[in-house]
């Protein structure tokens, strides 16, 4: 999904850090709800290869969305 976000918000050059919250938050509302089910459902995939390879260990990145899970790669 963030990959989509920079696409869209980095057509034209970002002047300051409001500028850049602004972008985001725009684009963000703009996201098609089918687009958003979907990054959801592959989250969950994701996260049940976790639980059934026995991984607990789940970091977030800069307190967003992103889940690492470091001993299976996603």
């Amino acid at each position: 999904m963030w990959s989509i976000l920079q696409e869209k918000m980095y057509k034209t050059r970002i002047t300051d850090l409001d500028d850049l919250k602004h972008r985001i938050k725009t684009e963000s509302a703009r996201l098609d709800h089918a687009i958003i089910a979907a990054v959801v459902r592959q989250w969950r995939r994701r996260l049940s290869v976790c639980v059934r390879a026995g991984v607990v260990i789940l970091s977030t990145a800069f307190n967003s969305d992103i889940v690492f899970c470091y001993n299976c790669g996603f």
